[in-house]
Formats: C-alpha cells, structure tokens, sequence
C-alpha cells in the first residue's frame, strides 16, 4: 500500500514537474530570447534622466524695469496748464481721482487708475498726439512726462498765451495703457489640487482661461503667469507656449503691390498671404551649462496674444503581464526605474506574483506562488515606430544599477516567471497538496 502511494505519487510529480516546464518554456523564453538585456542598453535608447534639469532664473521671463513711463496711443494723462488748463480754477477744479476699494485682481480689467493724480484727463491718441485748446496737435509718442510738460510749455509760448517764464505745466499718468492677452491653461487648478489614488486615472479634465489687461510696461510672460496662477503644475509640461498672429512683412507687401499692378484685386491679393499662427515655445527647466534660446521679444507680450500651457497627455506608462494591467503616470521632475515602476504598479517588489497575501494564506489554499517572478521585459517604442524588447532581471537588478533601467513614456512592462521559478512553485504546491491528502 505504502510502496503503491510512493510509485502513484512519484509518477504525478514527475507529470507535474513536465508540465511545470512546458508551459514555462513555451511563455516567457521566447518572449525574452532576442530582447536586449537591461546592462547593455545602448545608450540612444535609454531615458533622459530628469534629475539634471534645473529651473532657469525667471527674472528672464519679465521684461526689465523701466526707469519712467514712455507715453504712446491708449494712455490717458491728467494735465494743468495754469491759467489755460482749467481756464480758471473756480470753473473746473483738477481732478483728484483715487480708487474706492481694492481691486480682487492685480490687474483689473481696462487697467487701474494710479491714485492720486491731478489735473484734467486726455487721452494719447493712437497716432501718439494730443490735442490741446489753443495750440496745434503734440507728438507725445515716446516722451516721458516731463519731456511732455516740456512740450506743452514751449507750444503755449510760441502761440502767446503763456510767457515762457511764467509757464507753469503739470503733467501726470492717469491710467496707462494695456494689451489684453489670453491665458490658457491645461493643467488643475490650486481649488482642484487632491491625492489621486493609485490605479485610478484622471478621465476628464476642464481646463482654465483668463483675460488679462496687462500695463504695457509689465506686459510679459511672467506677469502673466503670475495673475493666472503661476507656474505649471505637474500634470503640465515644464514648457509655455507663446502664440501670436503672424504679422505682414516687408516682402508681402511687395507682393500685394504687384498683383495689384498685374490687374489683380485686394482681396485676391490679401487671401494669397500665409495667415499661421507663430508659436515660441519657452521651456521652464534646462540642463546645467545649456544656454537659453528665446529672447527678450519673445517673453513680451502685445494685445491679443496667447499664452498656453500644455498637459502632459502621453506621460504614461503600461503594465501586463504577471502585473495588474493599468495606465500609470510617470513623474513628471524625478526619473523611474524598472523597480520603482513595479512597486507603483503592485505597492511591492520581489512579492507573491499574480495573486495577493489573503488569496494565498486563506484556508486550503497551499502554499502557492511563494517563488516571486523575476523576469521583466519591456517593450520600448522608437522614434521610427518600431519597438526594442529589454530584458530586465529583478535579482540582478537588486544588487546592480545598471539594470535598474529607467522608465519612458509608453513603456510597456510585462512580468513573468523564469522557469526554475515555475519549476520550484509546481513542486511546493504538489508536495503541500499530497502532505495535506496523506494526513
């Protein structure tokens, strides 16, 4: 009876072992036998390490500190010429103008009025004159406000309504003049900032938009971004886009003048233009000793520009295999490595494979998988649309760095079993199932 149990249990355990192999040498052999082992990646295929970004200084996304207002066309300035601006100062007494409340915003829509100022309010017009009582247009375009009280002086005295010694003129900036530029944001807001819980994924998303009226003196990249909400967060690109109209040459005039020489109409010759759409793209973050490439025109903004702020849609990573399958973002300022990104995917590394501690310790469960998988291949996209399988040994990886390999966008990560590992785990679950049957 004993020997007949021995001979049964011997023949199983050798059909067992047989299947054990098998089915181990028909899976994960043949995925892995051309893929490139993880220490010998070349190093055009390997990741760009993140941690060798350094933020820029960004005191050059603004523009520098102007030492006084130059006037142009849309600034409104208050101005008392004694004696002529107000005629008399019993009949129109000067303006005192001061804001009641503070405003929500820094930049409030139109621009804020500086308080306080005197004097009566004109408007620069868009040609960059005003036009005064008395005296022929000024040219105020470019000039500062003392160079205008200037300038209204010397006009009054030379039409003899003032003496030039006797001419007093105050000049002061009322409101000055703005663009209105955009803000488009991709990325969540600080209301909307919580703890996203591993394995569930962001589905949808509404983004965020502004108008901001800018003073043409802070008119730039970072005063933007600083009333919208400030930099980028992490589920954006380090990166802002800078969007603007393309404007008509010197060269597309010259071809507008010649169709219309050959007989041709305006609006045939205006449709012939590239109208696009100029993006300069001003990255946030850069490698030590790498210059920077925008310039001081880039960073400044004029009406109706657009500033945008890309998410990150394809930072993401896969996982299959002995892993549970999912869609897992990558860090967006830190690099990932093959055991990092198994411990986000499970919450362990070098753990029981395929199954989890309850399922395994429950009642007449056995032992089950006690061997963990070691075996990982990932399966790397090329820029030419082709892949690179890598192969990656979790015990080697254990002990040397340079199988620790780093994660990109659009990894796929599939774990599996060696085939002494399936081996050893068919034996301990035969064994324990035939102990547990004899007693």
């Amino acid at each position: 009876m004993t020997l007949g149990w021995i001979t049964t249990c011997t023949r199983s355990f050798g059909l067992a072992c047989v299947a054990a192999l098998v089915a181990s040498c028909s899976g994960c052999i043949t995925f892995t036998k051309h893929a490139v082992p993880a220490s010998r990646l070349p190093h055009q295929y390997q990741a760009p390490s993140k941690c060798n970004l350094h933020p820029i200084n960004f005191q050059l996304l603004g523009k520098p500190v102007a030492p006084e207002h130059l006037l142009d066309g849309g600034d409104v300035i208050g101005i008392t010429v004694v004696g002529v601006i107000p005629p008399s100062t019993g009949s129109i007494p000067p303006l005192v103008a001061s804001q009641t409340s503070i405003a929500r915003d820094y930049y409030p829509p139109l621009g804020s009025v500086n308080s306080p100022v005197t004097g009566v309010p004109y408007q620069v017009q868009m040609d960059g004159s005003i036009h005064l009582p008395g005296v022929p247009a000024i040219n105020v375009r470019g000039s500062s406000l003392q160079t205008v009280a200037e300038k209204i002086a010397q006009e009054y005295v030379k039409a003899e309504v003032l003496k030039e010694k006797s001419a007093q003129v105050n000049v002061t900036l009322i409101k000055s003049r703005v663009n209105r530029v955009i803000v488009l944001r991709e990325d969540a807001s600080t209301e909307a900032a919580a703890m996203t819980v591993r394995g569930q994924a962001v589905l949808h998303k509404r983004g965020s938009s502004m108008l901001i009226d800018l003073p043409v003196s802070e008119s730039d990249v970072l005063h933007a971004l600083a009333a919208s909400g400030g930099l980028p967060g992490v589920d954006a690109y380090n990166e802002i886009w800078v969007l603007r109209k393309s404007k008509i040459s010197v060269q597309d005039h010259i071809n507008i003048e010649n169709t219309l020489e050959q007989g041709g109409d305006a609006e045939s010759a205006v449709r012939q233009l590239a109208t696009h759409v100029e993006a300069t793209r001003i990255p946030l973050k850069m490698c030590m000793g790498e210059t920077v490439d925008f310039s001081q025109d880039q960073i400044s903004l004029d009406a109706g520009d657009i500033v945008y702020i890309e998410p990150r849609k394809d930072e993401y990573y896969y996982t299959g295999g002995l892993l549970p399958g999912g869609q897992l973002p990558l860090p967006r300022d830190e690099d990932l490595d093959i055991i990092e990104a198994i411990a986000q995917a499970t919450g362990s590394v070098g753990g029981l494979g395929g199954t989890s501690s309850v399922a395994v310790l429950r009642a007449g469960a056995g032992i089950g998988q006690i061997v963990p998988p070691t075996r990982v291949l990932i399966l790397r996209k090329l820029p030419n649309g082709q892949q690179l399988p890598i192969r990656v040994d979790l015990s080697v990886a254990m002990k040397d760095p340079k199988e620790r390999i780093k994660i990109m966008a659009g990894d796929y990560i599939m774990m599996y079993y060696k085939p002494g590992e399936n081996f050893t785990n068919a034996a301990l679950n035969f064994f324990n199932i035939n102990v547990g049957t004899s007693l």
